[in-house]
């Protein structure tokens, strides 16, 4: 067993050792290389320009009968290596990219305590003439963990025998590594829950004279995402050496602190004492303003309640050493700014404006008792079996500040972790409710390949309309990412226009979206030379389109956080540290997002009095108000310290009073309005904003280029409809009770488009055929020109969702009935990151001008449906009625076993009686009960006891006596709640009947008598079973149905039931009926009577009854084959209809 931790926990070990020691183990003997690629002048060229002194071909491995290739990259030593990401990038996707497969190791010349980089770049085939390379890569060298690679290695040795390519894969997998990281991560987390405490309350004193702040766990949850979220931040600057060592250092701490126990379930003087102040007093805090909160020789120190100063206990020191030593400790920290770290504890004025008050969310104090309380052991403790400190468990893993791309990955926790970690932690928590409940938020992270997708389409569409004569082949070039550099005469059109785009994301969560933006706009003008490659022009690029062309909204203020932290840390990748202590060690303060990334409910619109622009403004007042606001926000945008953040605010709040008192004036608002208007505070990170009007918040009167994003998914009737009451009031157009939060995005997100804006969401894709879709699709058909439509039907994008997804891109503007669209059955998830190749080889253009279902189709589709709509005829139409089963409001007491029968019958007091119980006591069918072309029967009865009969409950004493003893406060249809010892018993719901009658009138009660053709309101999909979908089957012998069950009376049901059962009926179920989000169909009446039927052939009909006395095999096939001569179906055709299913 080979030991591959040492090498590769260690300075680069040299090609010929790493080919014996760690790749020969695992892959066998190997053919020496002795090509060195630098050697020929053009590649030499390429190579110098990148920084890259040689490449050499070291070795072919045979792997699966493919030469698998080892490349030994050295690179200049003038240049760290995430310094020349993109040159390396260059160059591999020039010459290595060409290989099947390849293993690379990137080095420097002098290999001394320098890090270097291990990849495998795997080719993908995307189609028969079209393929790309991922690669993927682990950072190594000494101080570096490599658990992971060691532990992926030793299993490829283990398994070398039977090594598939997969194998390969996985060893350089980092959702992986995520997954991993995320379980323990929640893990840690569950268990913090229960043993932190926060404070909570303010500074005022009871009637007792006692201060009202107690210790509480209540808000731990998202006190604890905040913790982890400042944490995980601070964890990954610690890769630029931003922060000194001694923080996570035991041995250091233990000289620090005074009785630090690390693994105490008592102190928690680590957090109060070395964490908070770094937070709070470092980070946020110039170096040399640094000090400590008891410094009285600091006039600014002398206000109470100031919170960037060092705090130490009151009662009893922290520290061993004095504080200027601990101020020294923290010194080669530089100062960051941005709001993260800005304390979250904050000063009220009492109700005389006499004194300040002081309330508690951090608990950053010098009060004992007003301090937050977390352990140290929930940081140092070690592995137990059970639970690990967070400090261990972070310093096990590799952390990167650079974000992954889809076609580059490093094997090591990068940024977009934060998103896909917290946007879990959120959904656990749902803020309505306080409750663990993972579905109720309605978000879903995004995988970074569907972000790259929808940003790429968004941003393609918006450079079509906005730099004149681009041509397509023009933008795919652009787009194509084994183009290096662009060569047009369109540069400078196209980075203006990218430099002037405004982009929102009204759901933006962690900001996956903003962050994928900013990302491919700095790619797209580095490729058309618009910026150097210098850190400090990538840096200045960064925050200008931060500032200019970003924007979001979400409902939770812990997402904005985590939002701006991404934004953070992407600044940061922009800089180096320096040994220059007066120039911040090389690093600008990062900027304050405030006004960026807003927390407010982006469904809530303040409506104006007038159909006017917000700042209509006749004389001009208005106008210089809101000039003087942007030129403050943007002044705050870039403000450098606590004190010059705080007047930009207090100026800002001022200037918002004002300009709400002149709208005011002017009659836009209402005075309350008004005032909402004005209270609203972007830099409160606690407050949720109950409105957001993005000219107010963001001052973008036009509308915004883009719109993009995943909005949460939430049906409007949960919490007994609380959000349909909310929402219904906007009066949005796609509003319908049974609809889902979603819906109402696609109506706002067009509403903040300009007027030649584009929107692109990826969201359940219910709405194409359900029904509370239909107003959705007449929105889109009369408002918008859909120009793409991506079904993932089948395909799972969401990890943790069991949804079924689709993309929308539409313009405003007129509908041209051309929209390209895409079923992705054959898509496997793999295959995401290919996903702009598979849509232009397997789209069509459809017309979706209607309310109708809209339904994708192929040619293949488009065929057979022209051929069945020329001859078909909707089930509405035929002389058929179609009713529901019987709704009873409460089956325990109604729905009865053939047991419960004989029991009642048994009870009666005469024949007579036992006669006419006998009659009202029937037979039932559930929906689960009936199959194709047969049910089974469960030997279940209903009383069936229906308002339409008007029976008189005293001539059954049975039946009453069996019915009173379910209690008639739970029969009465009164709505009413009783409390019945201690009990809560909720009756049937209000209606005009009797206690002992059915909820529903069942005016149809005779059509049961009749034969009748079955069917079950929901059809789950049974692939290779007999009973496939879908499964409608007859009736001659009289059954009741209940609720779960449709059926339908009338003329010629035995040719109806034979061809919905066959491979066509089959075929137009799928398409017209609404799919469920847990998979299966909903075969409600809406949508069984619009699917068209031919008439019934000569003998037809015979057959169909024969085959609906006694089911054959033999009798399917020749009803099947007849149908397919009715529409004239080909060879081609039937293939295709006995395989959608």
């Amino acid at each position: 067993m080979t030991n591959f931790r040492p090498i590769f926990e260690n300075d680069w070990c040299g090609i010929e050792t790493f080919l014996k020691d760690i790749l020969s183990p695992v892959f066998g003997d190997y053919e020496q290389g002795y090509d060195v690629l630098t050697n020929e002048p053009e590649v030499r060229e390429k190579a110098k320009n990148a920084n890259i002194t040689e490449i050499r071909h070291a070795a072919t491995f045979d792997f699966f009968g493919s030469e698998l290739k080892v490349f030994d990259i050295t690179v200049g030593d003038n240049k760290k290596l995430e310094n020349n990401k993109v040159g390396i990038q260059a160059i591999v996707r020039q010459y290595i990219n060409q290989f099947e497969g390849a293993l690379i190791i990137f080095h420097h010349q002098k290999v001394e305590n320098q890090e270097w980089r291990f990849s495998y770049v795997e080719k993908r085939v995307n189609a028969k003439d079209s393929t790309s390379a991922k690669r993927y890569t682990y950072i190594l060298g000494k101080h570096l963990p490599a658990r992971t690679i060691s532990d992926r290695f030793t299993y490829l040795e283990d398994h070398k025998d039977i090594l598939t390519l997969k194998d390969l894969t996985d060893a350089f997998s980092v959702e992986v590594l995520t997954k991993q990281f995320y379980d323990e991560l929640f893990n840690w987390y569950e268990w913090a829950c229960e043993n932190v405490t926060f404070p909570i309350g303010d500074t005022t004193k009871d009637k007792n004279g006692k201060y009202n702040v107690k210790q509480t766990k209540e808000k731990n949850e998202l006190n604890l995402i905040r913790l982890i979220t400042r944490l995980m931040f601070v964890w990954f600057i610690k890769q630029k050496d931003l922060i000194p060592l001694w923080v996570f250092d035991e041995s250091e701490l233990n000289k620090v602190l005074t009785e630090f126990k690390p693994e105490s379930k008592k102190d928690g003087n680590y957090y109060n004492a070395v964490l908070q102040n770094l937070f709070f007093a470092t980070l946020n805090k110039k170096i040399e303003e640094r000090a400590f909160a008891d410094d009285k020789s600091i006039s600014k120190n002398k206000q109470f309640g100031v919170k960037n100063f060092y705090r130490d206990n009151k009662e009893k020191t922290f520290f061993k050493e004095s504080n200027s030593q601990i101020i020294e400790r923290f010194k080669t920290v530089p100062f960051l700014n941005g709001g993260l770290f800005e304390c979250l504890d904050k000063l009220v004025d009492d109700k005389d404006n006499k004194k300040n008050i002081e309330v508690f969310t951090d608990g950053f104090s010098r009060e004992p008792n007003w301090m937050a309380f977390i352990p140290n052991n929930l940081f140092w403790q070690k592995e137990d079996g059970e639970h690990e400190g967070v400090i261990h468990l972070l310093s096990r893993y590799n952390f990167t500040v650079e974000e992954n791309s889809p076609s580059d990955v490093q094997v090591a926790l990068d940024p977009e972790l934060l998103g896909k970690v917290f946007e879990n932690l959120l959904g656990t928590y749902n803020p309505e409710t306080s409750e663990t409940a993972r579905k109720d938020s309605g978000s879903f992270y995004t995988p970074r390949e569907i972000v790259s997708f929808m940003v790429d389409e968004s941003i393609k569409d918006y450079l079509s309309k906005t730099v004149k004569n681009l041509t397509s082949e023009n933008i795919q070039i652009l787009f194509n990412d084994n183009v290096e550099c662009y060569n047009s005469d369109k540069k400078a059109e196209i980075v203006n226009a990218l430099k002037s785009m405004k982009i929102l994301d009204p759901a933006c969560g962690s900001g996956a979206f903003p962050m994928g933006a900013l990302q491919r706009i700095v790619h797209l003008i580095q490729k058309c030379n618009g910026v150097t490659s210098d850190k400090n022009s990538l840096y200045s690029l960064k925050l200008d389109l931060i500032e200019k062309c970003l924007y979001g909204v979400d409902i939770q203020p812990i997402a904005v956080q985590i939002c701006k932290l991404r934004f953070f840390i992407s600044l940061i990748c922009e800089q180096d540290k320096t040994d220059s202590i007066s120039d911040n060690y090389g690093f600008n303060p990062l900027p304050n997002l405030e006004t960026k990334f807003v927390a407010a409910n982006s469904l809530i619109g303040m409506e104006r009095k007038s159909q006017n622009d917000l700042f209509s403004d006749p004389d001009g007042k208005i106008e210089k108000k809101k000039l003087e606001i942007q030129e403050k926000r943007h002044e705050h945008f870039k403000a450098p310290t606590a004190e010059a953040k705080a007047k930009c605010r207090e100026d800002d709040r001022k200037l918002r009073a004002e300009l709400a008192n002149l709208l005011e004036q002017n009659k836009m608002f209402a005075p309350k309005d008004a005032e909402q208007l004005a209270e609203w505070n972007p830099y409160d990170q606690n407050a949720v904003s109950p409105f957001f009007d993005a000219e107010w918040m963001f001052n973008t009167a036009e509308g915004f280029d883009i719109v993009i994003g995943n909005p949460p998914y939430i049906q409007l009737q949960k919490d007994s409809g609380k959000l349909a009451n909310l929402y219904e009031a906007q009066n949005y157009k796609s509003f319908a009770k049974t609809g889902d939060i979603y819906c109402l995005f696609y109506e706002k997100g067009c509403n903040l488009l300009n007027s030649t804006g584009r929107l692109c969401f990826i969201t359940s894709n219910k709405w194409m055929r359900a029904g509370y879709g239909e107003k959705l699709r007449d929105y889109f058909a009369k408002n918008v020109n859909p120009k793409l439509l991506v079904d993932f039907a089948g395909v799972k994008v969401f990890e943790s969702a069991t949804v079924d997804t689709n993309i929308l891109l539409f313009e405003k503007g007129k509908n041209e009935g051309k929209t390209l669209s895409c079923t992705t059955t054959t898509l496997t998830k793999d295959g995401l990151s290919n996903l702009s190749d598979f849509v232009k080889q397997n789209s069509c253009i459809s017309n979706f001008d209607t309310s109708n279902s809209w339904v994708i189709l192929s040619p293949i589709e488009q065929s057979i449906k022209s051929k069945i709509e020329k001859i078909g005829t909707p089930l509405k139409d035929w002389d058929i009625n179609i009713y529901r089963g019987v709704l009873t409001g409460f089956n325990d007491a109604f729905i009865i076993s053939g047991e419960k029968r004989d029991e009642i019958l048994a009870n009666c007091k005469n024949e007579i009686e036992r006669k006419k119980t006998a009659e009202l006591i029937r037979p039932i069918l559930r929906g689960r009960d009936i199959k194709r072309y047969s049910y089974e029967y469960a030997d279940l009865y209903l009383i069936a006891t229906f308002p339409a009969k008007h029976y008189d409950i005293e001539k059954y004493p049975a039946v009453k006596d069996y019915l009173l003893s379910f209690g008639m406060e739970r029969l009465e249809q009164t709505g009413k709640e009783h409390t019945i010892k201690g009990e809560k018993i909720k009756a049937r719901k209000k209606t005009n009947n009797k206690w002992f009658e059915t909820q529903d009138s069942i005016s149809y009660w005779d059509e049961f008598n009749k034969p009748k053709m079955l069917w079950s309101e929901t059809m789950r999909v049974h692939k290779h079973s007999n009973e496939r979908f879908p499964r409608f089957s007859f009736d001659y012998n009289g059954f009741i149905t209940d609720k779960t069950c449709f059926f339908a009376v009338g003329e010629k049901l035995e040719w109806i039931v034979c061809f919905l059962n066959s491979y066509v009926g089959q075929y137009l179920c799928s398409k017209y009926v609404s799919i469920l989000d847990n998979g299966g169909y909903l075969m409600q009446k809406i949508y069984i009577e619009k699917i068209p039927l031919p008439s019934v052939p000569d003998k037809m009909l015979d057959l169909c009854k024969s085959q609906i006395k006694k089911a054959t095999k033999e009798k399917e096939n020749e009803i099947d084959l007849k149908i397919y001569n009715i529409y004239g179906f080909n060879n081609e055709e039937i293939k295709y209809l006995k395989s959608i299913i």
